[in-house]
């Protein structure tokens, strides 16, 4: 995973749910994000060579409402296989990752995220997006505040973070 906010990009940028395959999609559905299409057409075009691109596995991305946090989620989406991710809820406060602790989930922006409107608060740190959604409302996903907790937050937010991760063969 970056040990930095990347870029600063919305969740998705509008509260309406969709219709698709004649299924109501939710706002805050990361197989259908506007955050996850960004890190596959934008981000993962744009940072990697061909021969790094050659190295990055496809994961089977947990997206259950297990992965959530919550015994109940009607807003958890089917698992989805990418390249590039965000973490999800449990995966961010996983010994996996080394985020454990809310100090380890502090992370800075980059120069081009704070170019890019990331919020920075007065100690350095940036807000980030996770994954999740929120199970109270289709209009919000949780993210890693400044201090390290886990919060949620409205979708269409284009200040927030982006720390993406992937798995490498070496």
């Amino acid at each position: 995973m970056a040990d930095l906010l990347l870029d600063s990009q919305d969740y998705y940028y509008s509260t309406s749910n969709r219709t698709i395959e004649s299924t109501t999609v939710y706002a805050n559905n990361y197989e259908y994000s506007h955050i996850r299409s960004w890190l596959y057409d934008n981000f993962d075009n744009t940072a990697f060579s061909t021969e790094e691109k050659a190295r990055i596995q496809t994961t089977t991305v947990d997206n259950s409402v297990a992965s959530t946090g919550y015994d109940l989620n009607k807003y958890a989406c089917e698992n989805t296989s990418d390249k590039v991710f965000l973490l999800s809820y449990v995966e961010a406060i996983s010994t996996t990752y080394g985020l454990s602790t809310t100090a380890s989930r502090q992370l800075a922006p980059s120069a081009y995220a704070q170019s890019q409107g990331a919020y920075t608060n007065t100690n350095t740190f940036g807000h980030w997006w996770l994954r999740s959604p929120y199970d109270g409302s289709a209009n919000y996903a949780q993210y890693v505040r400044n201090d390290g907790s886990i919060q949620h937050y409205h979708i269409y937010y284009t200040n927030y973070g982006v720390v993406p991760a992937l798995w490498i063969s070496l």
